[in-house]
Parts: C-alpha cells; sequence; structure tokens
C-alpha cells in the first residue's frame, strides 16, 4: 500500500486572464481534486497575486486558505522601492504574522528587474529568514517572442543564486526543454530546488536523484491548469528508492517549509476503477491493454537529440521504460527522419522493429522535397519492413499537409488502410478536412489534442464531421480534465492514449489518463483498445 504523503508545491487558485469555460479555477475543486488524487496538502498562491496586485491577492489568499487545513499560502511579494510594497522585514513580519511559510516573485509579468539593485534587499531578507523564493520559468535561456512573459531568466536567476548562495529557491513550471541548463545550474547552486509538473524529462526523477540526490527535487502539479493525478504518477512510478520518493512526495517540502507536521492520510475508500487502484499504487497494468500511439525514437545508445537532453531514448531504453506502466506496444517514428534525413530515421525504426517485432510498430517518415522515386520508398518501408503508419511533419517541411506532393503516399495509405499521425500544422482544420474527406481509408490521428481546450475543440469538430479521425492527447500541458472533455464531445472510442516519449517521460501521460474522471470501461478503450482497432484494419499490399 502506498502510505507516502503527497505535499504539492504548485498549485494557484482564483480567477484569471484567458480562462477557457472549462477550466476550473476555485479552491473547492482543488481540494476535490486532491482526495482524488491522494494528495494530501497543497502550497498555494493566488492568482490576483500574479496577475493583478501582489498585496491585494495575499488577502484573497488568506480567505481560500480557511477553507482547509490542508491548505499552506505563498505570499505574492515585490521590491519595495515603487512604495506598491512596505520593506523586506515589515512583509516578512507579515507573512509570519498569518503563518505564511513561501515567496512567490513574478517579475516579469509584473514588469521589474530580477537583478541585486532591484530585488537585492527582498531576497536577503528571505535567505535571513530562510524563507523559501518562488519563481516560474527556466523554458528557455534567454528572452524571445514566444517566450511567456512571466518567466524569469535563467541567466538572471544564475546571478541572484550567485549573490545569495543561502537562499533556497524552488523553479515552477520550467520544462524538459531546459534540462541541459537546469543540470549546469543545479550543480552550480545547491539552494536551487525544483518540481516537475512541465519537467517531464525522459527518466528524469532517476537522472536528477543519481546527479544531486533527492532533497532538492519537489512534488508539484501545476494545479488546476494541469493533472494533479499525471504529476502524482511521476513519483510512484519512477524506478528510485522508496524513501527518495517520500521525500520528493512531500518531505522535502515539509522541511522547507518548517511545517510542525505533515498533512494527515484520507480515510481509505473503496474504489470501483481497477485501473485507478493500481494506479495509486504505482503498479503496471497487466490485464488491460496499453498501447502507445504516439512516440519516437532515437538511434541505438542515443541519449540526446538535437535540442533536447533525452537519456535512454533507444529501442531498449524505451522498451523497459514500459514495464514499468504495463505498456505493450509503441508505436514509433524517428528523430532522424522528422528532422533531418527521413532514410536513416526509417532505418532506426526498422531496427527497432528487428530487435523488438512485438513491442514496435512503425511509422514511415518521408520527406518530398527529397523523395526521387515514390514507388521504391513505399514498397521498401510497407511491403519489405511492415510499417503500418504516416508520419508527415509540417514544422520541419514547411510543406502544408495536402500539398500535391505528399498526394502518392496518402494514395497509397488510403489503399492499404494505414493510419496518419498529423502533427498540428498553421493550416491544421482546413487541411484535415480536405485530407479525411479524399482519403476515406485512413484513420488520421490528430496529435497533441489534449494541449488546451481551444485545440481539442478544433479536434472535436473535425471529428464530428469525419469518421475517420481520431484524437491523441499528449502534451506537456496534461491539461485538467480534457479527457473527460474530450470522451463527452466524441465519445472514448475515438480519443487515444500517447505520450510523445521519449521527448517527455511516458509516465505523467499515462498518469493523466488513469487519473482522470472516465470510468474504467472509457479508460480501457483510451489506453489501448482504440489503437488496437486502428492497427488491425491495415492491410499488406
Amino acid at each position: 500500500m502506498n502510505s507516502r504523503i503527497y505535499i504539492d508545491s504548485y498549485a494557484m487558485v482564483g480567477k484569471y486572464g484567458r480562462k477557457d469555460v472549462e477550466n476550473e479555477y476555485t479552491t473547492e475543486a482543488l481540494l476535490d481534486e486532491m482526495e482524488w488524487c491522494g494528495i494530501h496538502g497543497a502550497l498555494i498562491s493566488h492568482a490576483a497575486g500574479k496577475e493583478y496586485d501582489p498585496a491585494y491577492g495575499n488577502q484573497m489568499l488568506l480567505r481560500e486558505l480557511k477553507k482547509s487545513p490542508r491548505l499552506f499560502g505563498v505570499w505574492s511579494v515585490m521590491p519595495h522601492m515603487t512604495g506598491e510594497m512596505p520593506e523586506p522585514n515589515v512583509i516578512v513580519g507579515e507573512m509570519r504574522a498569518h503563518g505564511i511559510c513561501a515567496a512567490r516573485m513574478s517579475p516579469r509579468i509584473q514588469h521589474y528587474f530580477f537583478d541585486e539593485y532591484t530585488c537585492g534587499a527582498l531576497l536577503k531578507e528571505l535567505e535571513e529568514c530562510e524563507i523559501p523564493l518562488l519563481l516560474e520559468g527556466g523554458n528557455m535561456y534567454a528572452p524571445d517572442i514566444t517566450e511567456p512573459f512571466n518567466q524569469v531568466l535563467l541567466t538572471d536567476l544564475d546571478r541572484m543564486l550567485t549573490l545569495h548562495p543561502r537562499l533556497n529557491v524552488l523553479l515552477q513550471g520550467s520544462r524538459w526543454d531546459a534540462t541541459r541548463y537546469l543540470i549546469t545550474l543545479m550543480s552550480k547552486h545547491p539552494g536551487l530546488h525544483i518540481e516537475f509538473s512541465a519537467h517531464q524529462g525522459n527518466r528524469i526523477l532517476e537522472d536528477f536523484v543519481g546527479r544531486f540526490g533527492p532533497e532538492r527535487l519537489l512534488f508539484g502539479t501545476g494545479a488546476l491548469s494541469k493533472s494533479p493525478g499525471a504529476a502524482k504518477s511521476l513519483v510512484d512510478y519512477s524506478v528510485i528508492a522508496d524513501e527518495d520518493k517520500a521525500l520528493i512526495a512531500g518531505g522535502n517540502l515539509a522541511r522547507l517549509l518548517k511545517l510542525p507536521a505533515l498533512p494527515r492520510a484520507y480515510k481509505k475508500r473503496a474504489l470501483r476503477d481497477p485501473i485507478l487502484e493500481l494506479s495509486k499504487e504505482g503498479k503496471p497494468l497487466r490485464d488491460v491493454l496499453v498501447i502507445d500511439a504516439h512516440a519516437h525514437i532515437s538511434h541505438n545508445g542515443g541519449n540526446g537529440v538535437g535540442f533536447m537532453y533525452q537519456p535512454h531514448s533507444d529501442a531498449a531504453g524505451m522498451k523497459e521504460r514500459a514495464k514499468t506502466m504495463g505498456i505493450s506496444k509503441v508505436c514509433i517514428s524517428s528523430w532522424l527522419g522528422l528532422w533531418a534525413d527521413y532514410e536513416e530515421g526509417n532505418e532506426i525504426v526498422h531496427d527497432a522493429i528487428t530487435q523488438f517485432p512485438k513491442f514496435y510498430c512503425g511509422y514511415a517518415t518521408l520527406q518530398p522535397q527529397y523523395v526521387k522515386d515514390w514507388q521504391r520508398e513505399l514498397k521498401k518501408i510497407y511491403e519489405g519492413y511492415g510499417f503500418k503508419g504516416i508520419k508527415p511533419y509540417n514544422p520541419m517541411t514547411g510543406l502544408a499537409y495536402n500539398d500535391k506532393l505528399w498526394d502518392p503516399w496518402y494514395e497509397y495509405g488510403n489503399r492499404m488502410n494505414a493510419f496518419a499521425l498529423m502533427h498540428p500544422s498553421p493550416n491544421f482544420a482546413v487541411e484535415i478536412d480536405d485530407l479525411a474527406a479524399r482519403y476515406p481509408n485512413i484513420m488520421f490521428i490528430l496529435a497533441h489534442c489534449g494541449g488546451s481546450y481551444r485545440d481539442a475543440r478544433v479536434a472535436i469538430e473535425a471529428a464530428l464531421k469525419h469518421p475517420n479521425i481520431a484524437l491523441e492527447i499528449t502534451l506537456t500541458s496534461v491539461t485538467f480534465k480534457i479527457i473527460e472533455f474530450m470522451v463527452k464531445q466524441v465519445g472514448a472510442d475515438r480519443v487515444l492514449f500517447g505520450t510523445d516519449q521519449p521527448m517527455r517521460d511516458p509516465i505523467p501521460q499515462f498518469g493523466w489518463v488513469t487519473y482522470s474522471h472516465c470510468t474504467a470501461e472509457e479508460k480501457t478503450k483510451i489506453l489501448g483498445l482504440n489503437m488496437q482497432k486502428i492497427i488491425r484494419r491495415v492491410r499488406k499490399l
């Protein structure tokens, strides 16, 4: 039985801008989901403290904290030089008067420099009073127009941690694409801590525990934007010692906050969902078929791909990871085939299938700009190698999916009842509408539909119009309750489990499904039965 105590280090409540009508935001919703997942406590901030005014948001936070002893507050703070907030010692006095144990800054969204001149006095006070500071950021190394404006730059963070070496900083919302930077910063600064709600790199907990020990790694969910169950699963299924899991789950945060006691456990309740029950124990699904409809692969021995650190990303490493959850088949395309060389990439996939013929199913990658003889290529890949899937890729080819250059591939796929995994493009809805009508025997799997409610609605509209469209879920956002939303709109028969592994670890994507509020029967379809039917439709020409 899993008796660990979990304390969420990254949750937010309250109304905020750009909210979808489906997004949850209330403290009551958070508390309900915490009990559903088995999360015993949460460190929460209020959205108004980030998006409106820190001091005003703090007063709203105090009202929310009264709703449950399982909640611990984060004080939103700013430098005092503009007069909007009191001097640092007064801020800390207010925090202590209200039993607040952590502070949070949002320098970029609130438009002030995160440097010593601006923030040094406040950071020094937090450092001396041993109050942890929470910062969002770490997605990119330098300013960029695509970077969310609330991100603190890692270069700024590096400088400030150098000047305040005893300050404990929790970096929230960092993503897997920053892993190379984070390894450097974690090695350099012993006060830097990280949570993993978006930092879902492949085998990230095993890797970071091995490098840094477990003491600076924290469980965080990104609730209520993200699925708390996805984050909890990463702790439960990672292959690390139980004592390390206990520290990451709640022990480390309790130490940083100086909590006098851990939150109490919930009363045990009978579960009518065997999938959820096994997931809560961190056990693989043995009697449920699990097929990953969306994965990639690197060459044998590969530990990195282009812009990302990606350990154990070859055929043997991915198969080993699958055992932890009970994944029995993975549908793969190669990174090399998508990004640069389709011929070499297809050979990598063929090699993986040759090593593990029952485990891997191949998506072919073809780049029309290079293909000279379509019939030769298609015959080799599908008749010779036994691939079953089509994986065109707009981001690297720059071609619209309904460009005529792709037609020979689609025509062949239509004859063999192939399935095609389609990554979003700038004109995705129009292109998919055209293709699904022209090639009715191809099952078009729309990738990353769970990324946002906006993306889901575009895909749902297409699926309702065309019976040969299915919705694949995966994305780092693990959007809270979006799987339930898609099932409600198109039915469980048209939603597919996928992970995008090994770019990200498959465990959070798996937990996103298992902790959803879908029925066990619906989860069984999503996890594997739907994709099994799609694979079985394919015929060899």
